[in-house]
C-alpha cells in the first residue's frame, strides 16, 4: 500500500479513536444520585467561544470521479435489513457525495462512507443513536452536528451559590469537520443548567487545549459557527432505492485493465538485496531487505518506485553502513516481495515484518498496475480484470472470518455479545471496493484480502490476510 495512503489510514484511525472517546458526551439518561453532591460549576471565563475550522486542508474531487460505481458495489454487498436507511449527503465542497447508512441494530454502528483519490473508505461510528439525537449538516461546508434531543438530569445536586439541593440538566452536542479524506472532531460541547438558573457551556476541542466555559446556552455558543437555519437533515431512502437511483449513472461499471501477453515477472527487478547483522539500540539484529522496482516508464510509475525506496531507506542505509550510528530501530526487520499478474494487470505485493516478534508480515504494500496504461488501478478494476463479481467478495469474507470470532477462541470471561461486536466491526469495515481492504490474486487466481481484524486488547485492530473462495 502506498505510504501516503498508510498515513491517511493511520490519521483516520486516530481520529476515530477520539470520536469514540467522545461518544459518552452524547448519551442521554436520567439518574438520581440519592444524595447531595457538589456540582461542577466552573466559572465561565469568556464571552465568545473559540469555534473555528481545524487547521487542515480540504479535499475536492473531480466531477469525473466514478463514485457511482464504488457506491453501487458497496451497497450491493450490504444487508438492507441491518441498514434500512441510507442517504447521499454533500459534506465537502465538491460534486462527489458522501454516503450515510443508518442502523437500528444496537450491536452495530452507523456508517459514513466517502471517496478519496485513493478509493472508497468506510468508517463505523455512532451518529443517530435511534431517536435520541439529531444529525444535521451544512452542505459543502464540511461541518455537521450531532445534537442530543434530551437532557441528562441529575437530582439533588448542591448549588454552590445557594448551598441548596437542586437539579442539574446537561445537554450535549458534537461538532465535526470533514476534510474530504478524513473526519475530525472539532468540538464537544456540554451545556449545564442548575435548577432554573442561567446555563453555561463547556467547550472542548480535539486538541490538548483545556476546556473553556462560556456564558451562553448551547445554541448561542454554536450559532456563529454553525448556521442552523441552513442546516440539512439527510434525506433517507432504502438501499435498494439508492441502488436503482445510481446504477444507470456509473461511468465505468466494468472497467478493466488493458491486455498484455508477456511475462509479468520481467516487469519487476530487484533494486536492493541486502542482509546482515547490525546493532540497533545496543542489540544485534539480523536484517534482510529485498526491495523491488517496477520496470515501466511513466511519471506515475516513477513516483511509485521512489515511494518504495523511501519506505525502506533506513534499513538499507544501516545494512550498507554498518559502522554508522543508528539512533533508532529501522521500521522493518525483513522486507520481501512477490509478483502476480493476469489479463493486463501487474500486482506487486511487498510484505514486511517489523520488530514486534510476529510470525507473519505486519504490513503489506500493494501496487496494481494496468500494464499497457502504465498507471495504478483500484480494487474494482482489479476484480473486473480477473472476472470476479465484487458482490461475491464481502459475503465470502463474512462467512470465512466468522470462525475467528467464536467463544472457544476467547477466555471464559469474554461475553458472546462482545465477541459478536468484534466480528461485526470487522465485517462492517470491510468492503471489496474500499482500498484500505487491499487485495490481490495469488498464483492460483484466488483473491487474497487484507483486512482490519478487530481485537479484544491492545491496538483496536491488527492487519490480517485471508484467501477467499467466493
Amino acid at each position: 500500500m502506498p505510504h501516503t495512503l498508510f498515513q491517511k489510514i493511520l490519521s483516520v484511525f486516530c481520529i476515530l479513536a477520539l470520536l469514540f472517546s467522545f461518544t459518552a458526551c452524547g448519551k442521554t439518561n436520567t439518574s438520581d444520585t440519592g444524595g447531595v453532591t457538589p456540582a461542577d460549576t466552573v466559572s465561565p471565563d469568556t464571552d465568545s467561544p473559540p469555534l473555528k475550522d481545524p487547521d487542515v486542508p480540504t479535499v475536492t474531487l473531480s466531477a469525473d470521479t466514478d463514485w457511482q460505481s464504488l457506491y453501487y458495489e458497496h451497497l450491493n454487498a450490504l444487508d438492507s435489513e441491518i441498514y434500512p436507511r441510507c442517504a447521499l449527503i454533500y459534506l465537502n465542497n465538491d460534486d462527489v457525495p458522501e454516503l450515510f447508512l443508518d442502523t437500528d441494530d444496537e450491536s452495530r454502528y452507523d456508517l459514513l462512507t466517502y471517496v478519496t483519490d485513493d478509493g472508497l473508505f468506510v468508517t463505523a461510528q455512532e451518529i443517530m443513536e435511534k431517536e435520541t439525537s439529531d444529525f444535521t449538516y451544512l452542505e459543502k461546508q464540511g461541518r455537521f452536528l450531532l445534537n442530543d434531543k434530551d437532557s441528562q438530569i441529575i437530582n439533588n445536586v448542591t448549588d454552590k451559590t445557594t448551598r441548596k439541593a437542586t437539579t442539574q440538566k446537561t445537554h450535549s452536542a458534537q461538532l465535526y469537520y470533514f476534510t474530504g479524506e478524513s473526519l475530525d472532531i472539532s468540538y464537544c460541547l456540554t451545556e449545564d443548567r442548575l435548577g432554573d438558573g442561567d446555563p453555561y457551556t463547556k467547550v472542548a476541542d480535539s486538541s490538548d487545549n483545556p476546556v473553556i466555559s462560556v456564558t451562553a446556552d448551547l445554541s448561542s455558543t454554536i450559532k456563529d459557527y454553525y448556521d442552523a437555519d441552513k442546516a440539512k437533515a439527510p434525506e433517507c431512502m432504502s438501499i435498494n432505492g439508492l441502488i436503482d437511483q445510481i446504477k444507470d449513472n456509473r461511468k465505468n461499471p466494468n472497467i478493466k485493465a488493458g491486455s498484455y501477453s508477456g511475462d509479468v515477472n520481467a516487469l519487476v527487478s530487484t533494486f536492493k538485496d541486502a542482509s546482515g547483522k547490525v546493532t540497533v539500540l545496543g542489540k544485534e539484529k539480523t536484517l534482510h531487505y529485498r526491495i523491488p522496482q517496477i520496470d515501466l516508464k511513466s511519471d506515475e510509475i516513477d513516483h511509485i518506485n521512489e515511494e518504495i525506496i523511501d519506505l525502506f531507506n533506513d534499513g538499507i542505509d544501516l545494512l550498507e553502513n554498518t559502522g554508522s550510528q543508528q539512533a533508532g530501530a529501522p521500521r522493518y526487520q525483513t522486507v520481501d516481495y512477490s509478483v502476480y499478474g493476469y489479463a493486463g494487470v501487474l500486482s506487486l505485493v511487498i510484505s514486511a515484518i517489523g520488530f514486534g516478534g510476529t510470525d507473519s508480515p505486519d504490513q503489506h504494500y500493494i501496487y496494481h498496475i494496468d500494464i499497457p496504461a502504465k498507471k495504478e488501478i483500484g480494487n474494482l478494476c482489479l476484480l473486473n480484470s480477473y472476472g470476479v463479481d465484487p458482490q461475491l467478495i464481502k459475503p465470502s469474507f463474512a462467512k470465512q472470518v466468522k470462525p475467528f470470532f467464536t467463544k472457544d477462541r476467547y477466555s471464559s470471561e469474554v461475553s458472546e455479545d462482545y465477541i459478536d461486536d468484534l466480528y461485526n466491526s470487522t465485517v462492517e469495515d470491510f468492503s471489496p471496493v474500499n482500498d484500505f481492504n487491499r487485495m490481490y490474486f495469488d498464483e492460483n487466481g484466488n483473491p487474497t484480502v487484507l483486512y482490519r481484524h478487530y481485537q479484544l486488547a491492545g491496538a483496536s485492530y491488527v492487519e490480517k490476510a485471508m484467501t477467499l473462495y467466493p
